[in-house]
């Protein structure tokens, strides 16, 4: 059996020192820390535009830090808000500087979008996921609507429902990566 804690990559979509998607992330990496070993990738805003007629190999460092990070987690936690009814550019730019690699291909990848409403990010995000060869299920994706009356200002999950969906899918996204 192996007793090694699972190594998950969690990305914010939301880079704001406000942003309640890394405070999600922050409570979470709390709450399962004899669970696994959560690693917070903030490094995205600092990418440069994806540029198709790149390489992998030929990649900025930055980017090929990324990857790299990418390949070695055993699964990846991306927790997303909504801007003007889609995910925010800098997850976008950072997902597409994978396209020409397959660290995404069958990654587990589990996914919160945290928002107002959120649904067209949601969507939005699932169908990059999938493009990119992430593997997905449905017990492994959340839409927190209404993301401000749920979660405090300090990042605490304040809703019962809410509590529940997060731990849920946590629990069965740590199993996936046994």
């Amino acid at each position: 059996m192996n007793n090694k804690k699972p190594i998950i990559l969690a990305i914010s979509g939301g880079i704001s020192a406000t942003s309640y998607n890394r405070k999600i992330l922050n409570t979470l990496k709390t709450n399962y820390k004899q669970d696994c070993d959560m690693i917070i990738y903030d490094k995205i805003v600092n990418f440069p535009f994806f540029d198709s007629g790149i390489t992998e190999e030929g990649s900025p460092d930055i980017i090929k830090d990324f990857l790299g990070e990418v390949k070695r987690a055993d699964g990846i936690l991306i927790c997303s808000p909504e801007y003007v009814f889609s995910i925010p550019g800098v997850l976008k730019n950072a997902l597409e500087w994978a396209v020409s690699s397959v660290v995404f291909t069958d990654k587990p990848v589990a996914v919160i979008t945290a928002a107002s409403v959120g649904q067209k990010a949601h969507e939005s995000l699932l169908l990059v996921l999938k493009t990119i060869g992430a593997k997905l299920t449905d017990d492994t994706n959340v839409l927190i609507s209404g993301v401000k009356g749920k979660v405090s200002p300090e990042g605490q999950i304040q809703d019962e429902g809410t509590e529940t969906t997060l731990q849920k899918l946590m629990i069965t996204f740590l199993k996936s990566l046994q």
